[in-house]
């Protein structure tokens, strides 16, 4: 099995388990599933540092989008926080 397989398959694993703990807890906030998600895929991303360096860079640019992501979500929560207007 290759590196990229592995890769994959631990990510498609930890995203299933942390998907049934959440659902089994009846949490329906969908920001805490994107953040829960962003930080699992940025801890094996680097763990997976040893890729070659064109996957580090597809992977990079990945997280840099989840991460974009990640900074909407806290300025929604923000806004929603000083103003109370509800964006999400």
């Amino acid at each position: 099995m290759r590196i990229y397989d592995k890769y994959i398959l631990m990510l498609a694993s930890l995203l299933l388990v942390s998907t049934i703990i959440l659902a089994a807890t009846n949490e329906a906030r969908l920001d805490l599933y994107f953040s829960i998600y962003l930080i699992e895929a940025l801890v094996l991303t680097e763990l997976y540092i040893y890729l070659n360096p064109k996957a580090k860079r597809a992977l990079s640019t990945v997280n840099y989008v989840l991460f974009s992501g990640f900074l909407v979500i806290v300025a929604a929560k923000v806004v929603e926080i000083l103003w109370g207007i509800k964006l999400l």
